[in-house]
């Protein structure tokens, strides 16, 4: 009996020492749980008084993409403008131009209106996604109160001599960045938006299979679980057939479909990126581009055009670059003669290539290259 009450003594020793072991274990987890939120909300804090920087903005701000609008430039003009709005600015997304079918596919998709057409941002307040080149953006923009920059490109020629929001990040899309800069504010996403984004960049990335995807993968699969899409392929599938339809278009209408303007070298260009599902395809739509790329040179004030046909699904990926004129046709040459050679239409490269990665620098590295007139 009396080692029986030993051995209870014992044991309800060590089931107190363990009690007060796990008490502490929780404690501490408790007390560093609160640290982190302490921190965290110190950090969201910190980050948010940049906008007291920019001072007392009067009237609305406007945040807009590229002329020819795609998936990303429209998605994160949505994105960037609802943050905005829950910082407490008077803020609205616009578009310069009428949306393709994918970017109006994505749109129905996720129950959200497609912004307002901007025709003139002289004197208004703007905020700038996916581009900052004046010749791709918004009419009047020398005369705007520039805010913002939130893009994934190579800087432009858009200046200011007001302080600003400038945020540029080698990304797959523009969407992710806007996806980054609600976790640097500590602001939540709605579904819509949430919906609206993970449509951008499953467009620009190739559905995550383009080689300038990063955090791309992480943001998509954040916005998925907010926007409740479990099924990216067969949402980027239907994404990808709405994109190949040019149906009810011109030839010149699809060459501006996604289109941007460049200057380089002296030299202002243009590039026109169009899809094809297979061969045949795009080998029909670099003829109709080589023959009306010559007839928007004089509209647009552009030297040279050029426009980049691209079959990229399943396990295909090929990309045919159709110069506009001789001076297009040389300028190929020398970027990508020793790769490709000239069918009399188009070079044709394999692996596809980016616009902005790729064949943007390429030309640019060239028209610098030339002796200046």
């Amino acid at each position: 009996m009396k080692q029986r009450r030993q051995w209870v003594a014992v044991c309800c020793i060590i089931l107190l020492l363990a009690a007060v072991g796990f008490g502490g274990f929780f404690i501490g987890r408790s007390m560093e749980a609160g640290r982190y939120q302490k921190e965290k909300e110190l950090e969201i804090q910190l980050n948010r008084s940049e906008l007291e920087g920019l001072g007392e903005i009067e009237g609305k701000i406007y945040v807009t993409g590229h002329k020819s609008p795609d998936s990303d430039t429209v998605g994160s003009s949505i994105a960037y403008a609802a943050l905005l709005q829950k910082l407490g600015y008077d803020a609205v997304p616009v578009v310069l131009g009428p949306v393709n079918h994918e970017t109006a596919y994505i749109l129905e998709a996720a129950g959200v209106e497609t912004p307002e057409l901007l025709e003139d941002a002289a004197g208004l307040n703007m905020v700038l996604v996916d581009h900052s080149e004046y010749t791709q953006s918004a009419d009047g923009l020398q005369d705007a109160h520039i805010i913002s920059i939130i893009d994934h490109h190579g800087d432009g020629a858009v200046t200011t001599g007001n302080q600003l929001i400038y945020d540029a990040r080698p990304l797959g899309s523009t969407a992710t960045i806007v996806w980054l800069r609600y976790r640097y504010y500590g602001i939540e996403l709605d579904k819509k938006t949430a919906y609206v984004m993970l449509g951008s960049i499953l467009s620009d990335t190739k559905n995550l299979q383009a080689n300038t995807t990063t955090a791309d993968r992480e943001a998509l699969k954040e916005l998925c679980g907010i926007a409740g899409v479990s099924d990216t392929d067969s949402f980027y599938q239907e994404m990808f057939k709405a994109s190949l339809s040019y149906e009810g278009m011109s030839d010149e209408e699809i060459f501006f479909s996604d289109y941007k303007e460049y200057e380089s070298g002296g030299k202002k260009y243009s590039i026109g990126c169009v899809n094809a599902y297979d061969e045949k395809d795009a080998e029909d739509l670099c003829g109709r581009m080589k023959a009306v790329m010559p007839s928007t040179l004089s509209p647009t004030g552009m030297d040279m055009a050029f426009a980049q046909v691209s079959i990229f699904h399943d396990d295909i990926s090929v990309s045919y670059l159709v110069p506009c004129n001789e001076a297009a046709e040389e300028v190929l040459e020398a970027a990508f003669g020793d790769k490709a050679a000239f069918s009399g239409t188009y070079y044709r490269l394999e692996p596809s290539i980016s616009r902005k990665k790729v064949l943007v620098p390429a030309i640019t590295d060239i028209l610098e290259s030339y002796p200046k007139e």
